[in-house]
């Protein structure tokens, strides 16, 4: 980093061995040492009144409503670590730094328990480093900034292929099993994953599977600052997307795993606990299944409401006196036969509706439905300590050396194939 002013140049520069990975637990990590020099320039001499340079690491969140989000009552800021180292003073040195090329070194440990870097949309953590050249009265201070990534790595790649083993029952229909990683590194890690799952009645059909990398991202205040509130936002997001896999219920057996393979790239951040952002992995799984449900109880109790209720009324009788059945029986018939075409035909329309009860009792209702759940994994990152270089080789295990061209053994001959298929070829010309 260069500074724009004319004739002084202000710049940091960082050792190449500084990465800024942290190595294990919060609690546990020894930390990192970060060393490089400040280099100053200038063709004239300058008069100054303290070089310094400070390191500084702060985060801040918005937690407020999308339309108030910066409000400072939904806001907080905090510092979470500062350290900085003094050059020049003009109090105790000269006032004026002589023309010519200065380098300044620092070197000191930053602690382990600093969260990893982040950049989310309603918070961030952040760490830099800044030259800061104070210069006297009507004359511009110098000021560079460079920022600094702090990642903490919680494993070694021997440790990436360590799994879990998760089984259990989703809402009475599925029963799965499950084998997960338990940590991967957001470098192009491999997250393999074996799910096993079985139907337990067979009206329920297993179509797909969907699966997701789900990063859930806490935001949250502390209330401790003036005019500021407790308030937390909850954001989650699928950095590389979802996939669904089909399942052939034909083809597939239900004790036949289901292998799901797939790798993680820098779009997914990693696990970060802080005083006001954290962030958490989960993998996600929905599974698609159908399910077949027959009416025919529904129905058999309705069929059987209806053939009380139409026996009732075919098998009513009507009683009248003898006498006046007598006198009366041509005007009885004459009203019979009047009555009986007012009637409706009950035999025709209660066929007619056991026809169409028992027609509805015939068709199956198909219901699809998503069954949920996840399983916790654990992101961090790569380590980049250099590989240990491969042992010498010994008399037994050297690979063999040729001093001339004509030791090395000729190649194996092989038949031509070409020139048979040719003669086939040409045969079938002639042929035609």
């Amino acid at each position: 980093m260069f500074s724009k002013q004319k004739n002084v140049t202000l710049e940091i520069s960082l050792d190449d061995d500084f990465n800024g990975i942290m190595y294990g637990l919060p609690e546990e990590s020894y930390g990192c040492k970060l060393k490089g020099k400040v280099i100053l320039k200038n063709k004239n001499s300058l008069p100054v009144k303290h070089l310094l340079f400070v390191f500084l690491g702060k985060t801040s969140v918005s937690c407020g409503p999308p339309m108030s989000s910066n409000r400072p009552e939904f806001s907080e800021s905090q510092t979470i670590f500062r350290k900085q180292c003094v050059f020049h003073k003009s109090e105790t040195t000269n006032r004026k730094i002589h023309a010519g090329t200065h380098e300044y070194f620092f070197e000191f440990d930053l602690p382990g328990n600093l969260p990893s870097s982040f950049q989310g949309s309603r918070g961030k953590i952040e760490y830099s480093c800044s030259a800061i050249l104070a210069r006297p009265l009507f004359r511009n201070d110098i000021l560079v900034k460079k920022p600094i990534y702090i990642k903490r790595c919680l494993m070694d790649e021997m440790l990436s292929h360590n799994s879990t083993f998760t089984e259990g029952v989703l809402d009475g229909r599925i029963s799965y099993q499950i084998n997960t990683p338990i940590i991967a590194y957001r470098e192009g890690g491999l997250v393999q994953t074996e799910l096993t799952l079985k139907h337990m009645n067979s009206d329920t059909v297993i179509e797909a599977v969907e699966y997701g990398l789900k990063e859930r991202i806490h935001y949250h205040t502390t209330g401790e600052q003036d005019l500021t509130i407790l308030a937390d936002v909850d954001e989650d997001r699928y950095p590389l997307g979802k996939k669904k896999v089909p399942i052939d219920s034909f083809f597939h057996a239900g004790s036949d795993p289901i292998r799901i393979n797939f790798r993680l790239c820098p779009w997914v951040s990693s696990d970060i606990d802080s005083p006001l952002i954290n962030v958490h992995h989960k993998l996600t799984y929905n599974i698609c299944v159908t399910e077949t449900i027959s009416a025919e109880t529904e129905n058999a109790s309705s069929v059987n409401a209806s053939t009380i209720t139409s026996s009732a009324q075919g098998s009513r009788r009507y009683s009248v006196p003898t006498s006046t059945r007598n006198l009366e029986r041509g005007e009885g018939r004459r009203r019979t036969y009047r009555n009986s075409s007012l009637l409706p035909n009950n035999r025709n329309s209660r066929t007619f509706s056991i026809k169409t009860i028992l027609n509805n009792s015939s068709q199956n209702k198909i219901v699809k439905s998503h069954l949920h759940f996840e399983i916790p994994i654990i992101i961090t990152t790569k380590s980049c300590k250099p590989r240990q270089q491969a042992p010498l080789y010994t008399s037994i295990d050297q690979p063999p050396d040729y001093v001339i061209a004509s030791m090395i053994p000729p190649p194996p001959e092989y038949e031509d194939a070409y020139e048979s298929i040719e003669e086939d070829v040409s045969d079938d010309e002639y042929e035609m």
